[in-house]
């Protein structure tokens, strides 16, 4: 007995074990077959049952995993059955296709398969199925599964059989449910069916406002002039829900014929609708559908500009803004000129706002036909209309432009002549420079001055030749503006005839405007060493005003020459001389000038505005001159210190002291602070240093504000040189 169990028990685990190897080889079967069936791997030559057969258990493997619970897996399986459909729906597979479509429609009626997987199943058909798929798409149009209905509607939209056509029309005629009619409206709308124009047409008037819309959007979408012919019965109606929605649906269509090349078809469909839409407008109970307009308009001017530019003028006499920016957005794009010509017409007429729309139309565009319009709103009372208008003339550019723009340079005032300066300056045109130059010529001395600015401004051929010799006018305001516009072709000029000229100047305005001039041509003179010796040689025989105006100049050459000419001028006898060298001296670009500075300042003799004047200018360039060393500048800073006779000067350079971050300046500012006299003052500087000194030395920096916190001078220094010593120091100083 015992023997016999233990065979039984053996026979069963073998049987088990067999078991087991068969199922492994079946599932590694199966999956082998669907990587075939694939592309992805080498499959056998099959007849058609063959590969009908093949299908099936490919499918019959897949199934199962397909609705199995572990999501990842279950993806997997279904993206293997897409994979088989892909292949076999490849251009030259008719039969494949045809064989696996097959078997997949008797696999939807077996009674175990799973929602979810019938759903995937009909997906598919969806991608490749063709006639043979429609009654079985059709049988599930009327399933109790929703999400199952839809999937076959869906399919039966991409399927390109004839028959599918007729399916959904069948349909719809016995539809009742909104959302489904809806659902089968705009599948026979994607399939473009021309077949299905009637019926869809006699849902336009549906009860519902979204199967009247989805019709609409429909007959769109198939197109042609029966489609047409339907939404134009609804905008022949009184004003409904779909009405708008019918015009878009024409715009649709008009678009598709323009994309076609029939324009003449497309243009007829523009203007009735934006007709329509304009006479809303006339409605004030009905809305302003002003996006159909737009959207007419536009299109009728891509498809016949000769058509849309005398509506352009209509348009932009609309109430509504909004239309009138479209107007001149059309006229912008439009191919031609017409439009913007239209408008530039009618543009004294329009509103403030409409005129600036067009003006930068016309400055964008640009046409000279457009100048006597422009020209006619340039005096506006509204400045953005004549800044607008001034924008227009300079991007026309023309004598006649120029010509109105220099009347305004010269009579007008603020912005606007601001506006038409600039805008001469810049405009191009074969005759601004004449027009300019005439200006230039004769008038009064005034208009005259303007002219000959911008011909520096303009830099012109032979303009450095012609300011030159207004520079010699006998009229002091035509000098003056001359010399004010070498200034912008400095780098042309020669320095010896400029000096000459300056010498030779009278007059308190134009000399101030010579010498403006000459220091412009000395800083950019490449050779300053002889630029500067050209002046130097005029102010030894020049003399008075002459001499002084020269004098004041060689501070924008700079070079040892220079300096020993304007140094040996601050020591002069005569006092408007020695004012003269000192002040230049302050406004010196080199720190060699600190030294005479304060060499001035310590004499007793010199008076209290030299003084001041020598002081001032010192420090100037002590805190400012950072290519000398930082301990040269120290110590001048040091000296200047003690050569000060006024606390007004003393309290300057204890300022200036804050300024250079040096250990010997913040002992002294540490023993000032403690000095009742200049405590305050002191105490500012000395946190200022020590801020200064942060990057270069963290930790003396940080001791210093707490000794100046430590003496306790007050809140504001206390809390300076707290945040100091926490790294960040307060920006500015109070006092």
């Amino acid at each position: 007995m015992r023997n016999k169990l233990l065979h039984v028990a053996r026979y069963g685990i073998v049987l088990v074990a067999l078991l087991g190897m068969a199922v492994s080889v079946q599932a590694q079967d199966g999956a082998d077959l669907v990587r075939q069936l694939s592309g992805k791997a080498e499959a056998p030559a099959r007849d058609a049952a063959q590969l009908a057969q093949a299908y099936q258990k490919a499918i019959d493997y897949l199934m199962p995993l397909m609705s199995a619970d572990d999501v990842p897996s279950r993806y997997n399986h279904q993206i293997m059955l897409q994979d088989m459909g892909s292949h076999a729906a490849r251009p030259g597979a008719e039969v494949e296709r045809e064989t696996l479509a097959k078997a997949m429609i008797e696999t939807l009626d077996r009674a175990d398969m799973p929602d979810a997987v019938r759903h995937w199943f009909v997906l598919q058909l969806e991608r490749i199925g063709k006639g043979e798929s429609v009654p079985a798409l059709v049988k599930r149009m009327s399933a109790d599964d929703a999400h199952l209905r839809d999937y076959a509607r869906r399919a039966l939209e991409k399927n390109p059989d004839p028959s599918a056509t007729e399916a959904l029309l069948k349909e719809l005629a016995s539809a009742k449910d909104a959302a489904w009619k809806i659902g089968l409206i705009d599948a026979l709308g994607q399939r473009r069916a021309e077949e299905a124009i009637d019926p869809i047409a006699a849902t336009l008037g549906d009860p519902d406002p979204g199967v009247a819309s989805a019709a609409a959007t429909a007959l769109s979408n198939i197109g042609g002039a029966e489609s047409a012919k339907a939404l134009f019965g609804v905008l022949n109606k009184p004003l409904g829900p779909v009405s708008i929605k019918a015009a878009e649906a024409l715009i649709d269509i008009a678009r598709e014929r323009t994309a076609h090349n029939d324009v003449v078809n497309a243009g007829k469909l523009y203007i009735a609708v934006y007709n329509w839409a304009t006479k809303l407008t006339r409605d004030p109970d009905s809305p302003n559908p002003f996006s159909i307009r737009a959207a007419a308009i536009t299109g009728l001017m891509a498809c016949d500009p000769d058509k849309a530019s005398p509506e352009i003028v209509n348009i932009i006499r609309d109430g509504d803004p909004r239309v009138a920016r479209i107007a001149v957005q059309v006229a912008r794009q439009a191919p031609t000129k017409d439009a913007m010509r239209a408008l530039s017409r009618v543009l004294p007429e329009l509103p403030p706002h409409h005129q600036v729309q067009v003006l930068g139309l016309i400055a964008d565009r640009g046409d000279l036909s457009s100048v006597g319009s422009v020209k006619r709103v340039l005096h506006s009372d509204f400045e953005a209309v004549r800044l607008a208008a001034i924008e227009a003339l300079t991007e026309i550019g023309c004598d006649a432009s120029a010509e109105a723009l220099l009347q305004i340079a010269i009579d007008d005032s603020g912005s606007a002549q601001r506006a038409a300066r600039d805008g001469l300056a810049l405009m191009a045109g074969p005759r601004v420079e004449e027009v300019l130059r005439d200006g230039a010529a004769v008038g009064d001395a005034r208009s005259r001055s303007v002219a000959i600015g911008l011909l520096g401004k303009r830099r012109v051929p032979g303009a450095t030749e012609t300011l030159l010799g207004y520079a010699t006018d006998g009229n002091e305001e035509v000098r003056s503006a001359a010399f004010r516009a070498l200034v912008d072709v400095a780098d042309a000029v020669d320095v010896e005839t400029l000096a000459d000229l300056v010498a030779g100047t009278d007059g308190q305005r134009a000399r101030s405007s010579a010498a403006a001039a000459l220091r412009a041509v000395l800083t950019k003179a490449p050779d300053k060493a002889a630029a500067s010796k050209a002046v130097i040689e005029r102010v030894k025989t020049a003399d008075g005003d002459a001499r002084i105006t020269l004098l004041t100049c060689l501070d924008a050459a700079g070079g040892p020459a220079a300096l020993d000419t304007v140094t040996q001028a601050a020591q002069s006898s005569d006092e408007a001389l020695r004012e003269a060298g000192i002040r230049t001296l302050g406004n010196w670009p080199g720190f060699e000038a600190v030294d005479v500075l304060l060499t001035i300042a310590s004499r007793s003799e010199t008076s209290l505005t030299h003084y001041v004047l020598a002081v001032r200018g010192a420090l100037r360039l002590i805190v400012t001159s950072d290519s000398a060393p930082l301990d040269t500048r120290v110590a001048h800073c040091s000296r200047a210190f003690d050569v000060t006779r006024r606390d007004d000067e003393k309290r300057q350079v204890i300022a200036a002291m804050g300024a250079l971050p040096s250990t010997k300046l913040a002992e002294r500012l540490l023993a000032l602070a403690k000095d009742g006299s200049f405590q305050t003052e002191a105490a500012l500087a000395a946190v200022e240093l020590a801020g200064n000194m942060l990057r270069s030395d963290r930790e003396a920096a940080r001791d210093l504000a707490q000794k100046i916190r430590d003496l306790n001078v007050s809140d504001d220094v206390n809390s300076r040189a707290e945040a100091v010593m926490r790294g960040r120091p307060m920006r500015g100083r109070g006092r």
